[in-house]
């Protein structure tokens, strides 16, 4: 590293890459906009090169910028690394960026964090939220080290560790609000509104096998969007039943055959893993054994994830 490069200037312009802009980068690293700018241009003196170009719609990287990043990652891993090697006297110190698909974010990752918190106290978390293609391309792209999603992918280690039924979700005074399950047939002709969290292919394409074509008004992202729009009789929807946060207003049906979300602790190869991402997976597969266990002896016939 050039002597004249400080770890600060590293972390912020990997911040501002990985966040897509100063302003978001700045909050994230507790720090003001214009210290993290000034961190960025000091960061292109001391290399003699520019690394980002600055527009409206955020930053993009320079060739010069695309190689120093790769650089700068390694360098930041590497600080880490030092960083917890107290971890052989027991002790793990570091931050852990965790990326998440919504429902979990809000009915397991709390408890799980509880528990880290507890067993590490020296581990710090970095949070990002969002869909199950966002969360896998999260993980490839080192952005995080730890994805909660559906999703799996050949080139990623996964581990189940929770199992939850899909659900038709539909207002209270809906004609189907009496029934103790339903074929997806049921919903053909029924207006729809699907969660844009990245299974409404799967449900569109299982909707079409059953010759079900119900009419879908609006793809909504978030879950409690989703619901409150249910709620208010703007349509149907299918969500799973962990992202089922308020059930106010609304009546959940089971699907007749049921159809089965398991959701995945994924990563890069257990192998590449820093100490701190080892200890995180170890603590959620405990947590989740029992109860993942428990939901897999249910009868299936359909699986989603």
């Amino acid at each position: 590293m050039p002597p004249n490069v400080t770890l600060v200037q590293l972390r912020c312009f990997a911040g501002v890459v990985e966040h897509g802009g100063f302003t978001v980068a700045a909050d994230s690293l507790c720090l003001s906009q214009s210290a993290v700018s000034q961190a960025v241009a000091g960061l292109e003196r001391a290399l003699d090169a520019a690394l980002l170009l600055r527009g409206r719609d955020g930053v993009v990287l320079t060739a010069a910028g695309e190689a120093a990043l790769v650089e700068t990652r390694a360098v930041l891993a590497a600080v880490e690394r030092l960083g917890v090697c107290s971890g052989l006297a027991g002790k793990l110190s570091g931050t852990l960026r965790i990326g998440v698909v919504q429902s979990a974010a809000i009915r397991l990752l709390p408890t799980w964090l509880r528990r880290l918190r507890t067993e590490h106290p020296g581990i710090t978390v970095s949070l990002y939220e969002g869909t199950d293609p966002e969360v896998t391309a999260w993980i490839q792209a080192g952005v995080v080290e730890i994805g909660i999603t559906s999703r799996t992918h050949p080139e990623l280690a996964a581990r189940p560790v929770y199992s939850d039924d899909y659900l038709v979700v539909v207002p209270a005074d809906h004609e189907l609000a009496s029934r103790a399950s339903l074929p997806l047939a049921a919903l053909d002709g029924q207006r729809m509104l699907l969660s844009g969290g990245g299974c409404e292919t799967l449900i569109q394409e299982l909707l079409t096998a059953a010759a079900s074509h119900p009419e879908i008004a609006c793809l909504v992202r978030d879950n409690a969007t989703l619901l409150s729009m249910v709620r208010e009789g703007l349509g149907l929807t299918i969500m799973p039943e962990l992202a089922l946060d308020d059930s106010r207003g609304v009546v959940a049906i089971p699907l007749r055959p049921n159809l089965r979300r398991t959701l995945h602790a994924v990563s890069l190869p257990a192998e590449t893993l820093r100490p701190v991402a080892t200890a995180f997976l170890a603590l959620i597969e405990n947590s989740a054994a029992a109860g993942l266990k428990a939901r897999q002896q249910r009868p299936e016939t359909a699986s989603a994830g």
